[in-house]
């Protein structure tokens, strides 16, 4: 029976991800009908490491493979990321740590060449532009 409980932890954990996933999409779209591209670049001012993903997807719909790269160079990762952790069950668990360590190294190291080396043309750095600030300059006006 202990096989039985097994598959279905397994089974109820990729619910889970497939589930958090589509949460995110759905929040993401009804952010962007109020018009916040970015949660995180709206709250704080500074670009997160997926900044330009959408933009990049969107690219590539339009088969701008270029202009994807150029919006985020790792654009093609998250989907094999989702699914690396929807067949976490299925791979060497060492595999997986060190695939997962990988993905986030690169995103940190493309996150921090693009906010302190890149044009500045996707990735930001104004916090005088956070949601704090844009409040205190509309009550001042």
């Amino acid at each position: 029976m202990s096989g039985g409980n097994a598959y279905k932890r397994k089974s109820h954990r990729r619910i889970e991800v497939i589930t958090s996933v589509a949460a995110v999409v759905v929040l993401y779209v009804i952010l962007e009908s109020f018009g916040v591209t970015c949660p995180i670049k709206y709250i704080t001012g500074i670009s997160c490491a997926g900044c330009g993903m959408s933009r990049a997807w969107i690219a590539l719909m339009h088969f701008n493979i270029h202009e994807a790269f150029m919006y985020h160079p790792l654009f093609f990762l998250p989907p094999v990321v989702v699914i690396v952790m929807l067949l976490k069950s299925k791979i060497n668990i060492k595999f997986y740590k060190i695939f997962m360590f990988t993905m986030a190294g690169a995103f940190v190291i493309v996150y921090l060449y693009r906010m302190f080396i890149g044009d500045g043309n996707v990735v930001v750095f104004e916090p005088q532009n956070n949601i704090v600030f844009r409040i205190i300059r509309k009550l001042n006006l």
